[in-house]
């Protein structure tokens, strides 16, 4: 899914997004083609872009603080 961003990012930082992305994916067990991981891909770009000193654990714990904002919504 964050592919597609590779020319704006470097291998490390393209990376360590994707392994976000990957493991709110699983945690929400959101399709990664989906609406939804559309909404989380941009979510994490831009929490990523806002802060790119953050490590792995700090952009993961802003990201699931946002869990909701993420998982489908049914019914």
């Amino acid at each position: 899914m964050l592919d597609r961003f590779s020319q704006f990012l470097g291998p490390e930082e393209l990376a360590l997004c994707q392994r976000v992305f990957d493991q709110i994916c699983a945690d929400a067990s959101l399709d990664s083609k989906s609406i939804e991981a559309e909404d989380l891909a941009a979510a994490v770009l831009t929490a990523f872009h806002c802060s790119p000193n953050r490590t792995e654990a700090d952009l993961l714990a802003a990201i699931r603080s946002r869990r909701n904002d993420f998982e489908k919504q049914t019914g």
